[in-house]
């Protein structure tokens, strides 16, 4: 089988041979001469030169889908054994975006081997709004995927969006209501209209989301020997409603020039209802109510982004990307706590706080192809700023504006050295510069980093690959550290700290990827060990008061297991097992005690499952996803926390398909979840070093049930 590389149109192609069989999806392996030799007939049909991929390639055509009637692109990549873990990993840390600038590590989703040029509005966010019926295929690429601007040590998962058609046009609409004892009923609606007008292709889409949560605490107050003293109950109602306005579109000229440009507004509003019920304990054990405790926390934001990117040719030295974006918040925290005792309302602690977040990205990088050799270089330039004003109780207000910016060169060299073997090597220097005015105080830190990159990947066979990566990587900071906040389960301020620096580490890793013969799955093992210096924690701040801020050395080692196995060898191939398994042990010195411990919210030991079966024969599908973690520890200049974590039911549902263009679906969440985590909270008064202890909390927590009744429509 062959594979090309070649721009065209509004996206990179790769050409396969037809199957002689009837498989829908493909192990692609190039052979060279026959791709010499089909450079002399197709040459004519691209304006541009092909480039040999040299590694395998799994291609899944939409031809493939179309037994498990999909709606959306999620549900797609879900039908892909590995699929439920991608989707796992864009949920979880960095999955918003959470990284520096555009970078050239991102999302294992592209689309049309582009990225999307936006941190709110990125590819998290647009997969459930891009319907099955505009996906032709979607690619595997298990090499080093030169020439697309992003690294990755997995499988990318490439998705090509078939092109638009003269005058075409199509509509999604999926529609819901949540529904909680204890706590209003919640719709939900995401609409989309999706169309092509020629060269032009446009979409827009409005998103009314809502998460609601109700937490349940039972918490038993000890005396320093552990005795009882207190008994509190708190209902901890929560509610997140976000309209989200979007709106993309992109334009090919006649001379290849790629335009695309997306924007995105979006009023978000988070509250918490927080209702505490506290008893003392009498002589003869029993409960006598002493007070109540209620508060109102809220979250409001509004935000505005503008993303966009051009690709061209540049002759003969290659095609030059640039991409951008402009994002600016306005948010608005309060926080209102009040004790209400015989009758008697007082204040307990209150917060406001107002900031504005903002932040411009450009990158620009250029691909040349010369022989065998794959150069992606460039530039990028991020601007981040925050200007924060904020008071506690009845202090007058503080004020902080904080600027960093960011400068960075990059080089990447890709190569093919054998059939099975490929390089790539990375060198980006970044100049970094943190600029503070906290009340007219002003100071200014400035940083350089030289980060190297290199990853070898070996194919044993088309279906066998090992992959080799070491990397240096500096981390993104949080302008909010730099400024003080409120921490209301702990009853803690955590302080800001001036001088805080990104966390610096080497990574070095080792994976093994196998993908099972007739598409039955895949398994891959992954081996990593981290050094970090700077690493970032609760440090000490004045005598008992804390913040986060950089304690030293620290070092990180994991090995990570992800099974995905179709049920074909007991008879039931539609059913998908997602298996995912991590251990990780860590280990720094802790600043308060200096003692040896973990990393801050570490856990050995982590799994997941996802289940779903698409019921031969019938429009019915179930499934259910759960995670357990183990327990892990946390400490804090007066706080030593121990949690123990219990099994976690995320999902159990069912969909019913009554057509194509129909879907039902009812989902329920966390009914098993009784006990899902108790903390164990020690409190000192003044520092935890001199082990004076105020009292003990024993937190058990459980979640209320929640059950969400929707409906998709494609039209």
């Amino acid at each position: 089988m062959y594979a090309w590389h070649c721009p065209h149109k509004r996206y990179n192609y790769n050409l396969f041979t037809q199957a002689k069989n009837s498989m829908k999806y493909q192990f692609v392996r190039p052979n060279r001469l026959s791709v010499i030799a089909l450079t002399c007939s197709l040459l004519s049909a691209f304006s541009a030169g092909a480039q040999e991929l040299d590694d395998s390639t799994v291609v899944y055509e939409a031809s493939f889908f179309a037994q498990y009637n999909p709606v959306t692109l999620t549900d797609m990549i879900r039908y892909i054994p590995g699929g439920e873990s991608i989707l796992d990993r864009r949920r979880g840390p960095g999955g918003g975006g959470n990284f520096r600038g555009f970078g050239s590590s991102d999302s294992q989703i592209l689309l049309n081997g582009r990225r999307m040029s936006g941190k709110t509005n990125n590819m998290s966010t647009a997969l459930a709004r891009i319907q099955a019926s505009q996906v032709q295929r979607i690619e595997l690429i298990r090499g080093n995927a030169e020439g697309l601007d992003i690294r990755n040590d997995g499988t990318i998962y490439n998705v090509i969006l078939l092109e638009g058609a003269e005058n075409s046009s199509s509509s999604f609409v999926d529609a819901g209501i949540t529904d909680i004892d204890g706590m209003d009923s919640e719709p939900a609606i995401l609409a989309s209209y999706n169309a092509s007008r020629g060269p032009l292709e446009f979409g827009v889409s409005y998103q009314y989301e809502n998460r609601p949560r109700l937490n349940l605490v039972d918490e038993d107050v000890l005396n320093p020997d552990r005795t009882p003293r207190e008994f509190r109950h708190l209902f901890n109602a929560q509610t997140r409603r976000n309209q989200i306005f979007t709106g993309n579109m992109a334009y090919e000229f006649q001379n290849g020039v790629i335009v695309q440009l997306n924007g995105l507004i979006s009023d978000n509003e988070q509250e918490y209802d927080r209702h505490e019920d506290q008893y003392l304990y009498g002589a003869s054990g029993n409960l006598v109510p002493s007070a109540i405790e209620v508060g109102d926390i809220a979250n409001l934001n509004d935000e505005i982004e503008i993303g966009g990117d051009i690709e061209f040719d540049v002759g003969s030295i290659g095609r030059l990307k640039t991409l951008f974006v402009f994002n600016r918040r306005e948010s608005d925290d309060t926080i209102a706590q009040d004790t209400i005792a015989n009758d008697i309302t007082s204040r307990f602690f209150s917060s406001i706080s107002d900031y504005e977040e903002g932040e411009t990205i450009l990158r620009s990088a250029m691909t040349s192809v010369i022989g065998r050799h794959t150069l992606e270089y460039g530039a990028e330039a991020a601007f981040n700023t925050l200007d924060r004003t904020w008071a506690f109780n009845d202090d007058p207000f503080a004020n902080a504006v904080v600027e960093e910016d960011r400068y960075e060169v990059f080089v990447t060299h890709s190569m093919q050295l054998t059939d099975t073997v490929s390089l790539q090597s990375a060198l980006t220097e970044e100049y970094s510069k943190i600029l503070q005015d906290r009340d007219n105080q002003t100071n200014d830190t400035s940083f350089r980093y030289l980060k190297p990159r290199v990853e070898v990947r070996y194919d044993l066979t088309p279906t066998d690959q090992f992959r080799l990566l070491a990397e240096r990587t500096a981390s993104q900071l949080n302008l909010n550290e730099f400024v003080a906040s409120r921490n209301i389960d702990d009853e803690l301020i955590n302080f800001g700290n001036p001088n805080l620096e990104p966390e610096v580490s080497w990574s070095y890793s080792l994976s093994y990827e196998k993908r099972f013969a007739n598409d039955g799955g895949s398994i891959e093992l992954k081996a990593e060990y981290e050094d970090i210096s700077e690493h970032i924690d609760k440090i000490l701040i004045g005598t008992d008061d804390s913040g986060i801020g950089n304690i030293g050395d620290a070092w990180e080692r994991s090995l990570e297991v992800n099974l995905n196995t179709r049920f074909g060898f007991i008879g039931v191939p539609s059913a998908v097992l997602t298996f995912s398994y991590t251990y990780d042990e860590s280990e720094v010195t802790d600043p308060f005690t200096g003692l040896k411990r973990p990393t801050r919210f570490s856990t050995p030991d982590y799994f997941r499952v996802n289940f779903r079966h698409d019921v031969e024969g019938t429009n019915f599908t179930y499934g259910f996803n759960a995670h357990r973690r183990s327990g892990r520890i946390r400490q804090d200049v007066s706080l030593f926390e121990d949690t123990d974590f219990r099994i976690h039911l995320g999902e159990a549902f069912v969909e019913y398909n009554s057509n194509s263009n129909i879907r039902l679906r009812l989902a329920g969440a966390h009914f098993l979840n009784e006990d899902w985590r108790v903390f164990d909270k020690t409190f000192y008064d003044g520092h935890i070093a001199d082990g004076n202890i105020r009292r003990i909390d024993v937190q058990d927590w459980t979640i209320d049930p929640d059950y969400v009744l929707s409906v998709q429509a494609t039209f």
